[in-house]
């Protein structure tokens, strides 16, 4: 059978790049961290490539961008001291201008609203209270049952532990389960645990980098989603309206 025409037991949502476009304040706080290591600011569009697998691995890869042999790119050392004041200048930052630019995709209310009352989460790589502040600032926290952090988690994404950290209490089959994400950590980890995958093309990575992956489906929208997974009865309502 189809999985679309097949009930869903859950959705499970990544956050940046799916749900909300976050990337100027990410890389605003991002450049905050490269000045206060004496470092000059990047392209946000270029640090925006760098996001998907925590803060510590984005800073981790913005400090080293243009710090190793001849200003090549380089993966700065876990160890390297200057990680700390970075780390600390991007929390500290962040977590005051988390919503200064960051919005909703259009589409993200009507479409979770469209999907009935299926649960929902939201496992992300993002520090939880960050994420959890994000949601409900735009008004999308009621929708869900739990956001995961990935520092709320032993493994996050592409480890299908984070999904099973959102799917905890609920008695779903992995089958039965929707993952939504821009990222390979998302559809990896679908994979992982057996669930269905939907690769979002208007997110944070190239299209052509899910393409390979083979989700389930690639879609260029939110309402896309709706249109594929919604109760019948809201599809008629929508076609006819």
């Amino acid at each position: 059978m189809d999985h679309t025409q097949r009930p869903v037991g859950a959705f499970i949502f990544d956050l940046d790049g799916t749900l909300v476009d976050s990337r100027r304040d990410i890389a605003a706080a991002t450049n905050v961290a490269r000045a206060a290591v004496g470092l000059a600011p990047l392209d946000g569009n270029l640090l925006c490539g760098y996001v998907g697998d925590g803060v510590m691995l984005l800073l981790r890869r913005a400090l080293g961008h243009d710090t190793g042999p001849g200003g090549a790119p380089v993966l700065l050392d876990a160890a390297d001291p200057r990680l700390a004041p970075a780390h600390a200048a991007y929390i500290e930052h962040y977590g005051r201008h988390l919503l200064d630019n960051t919005r909703s995709y259009e589409g993200a209310a009507a479409t979770l609203r469209a999907l009935g009352d299926v649960p929902m989460m939201v496992a992300t790589n993002k520090p939880g209270a960050f994420s959890r502040a994000i949601v409900a600032g735009l008004g999308l926290d009621g929708y869900f049952r739990r956001v995961v952090g990935g520092d709320e988690v032993t493994a996050r994404k592409p480890d299908p532990a984070h999904l099973r950290a959102c799917l905890e209490g609920l008695d779903v089959a992995p089958r039965d389960v929707v993952v939504v994400g821009d990222s390979a950590n998302d559809i990896l980890a679908a994979r992982a645990l057996g669930a269905v995958a939907v690769g979002c093309a208007w997110g944070l990575n190239p299209r052509e980098e899910l393409r390979a992956l083979q989700p389930d489906h690639l879609i260029e929208s939110l309402p896309e989603l709706a249109a594929l997974y919604a109760p019948p009865r809201d599809r008629g309502r929508r076609e006819t309206s």
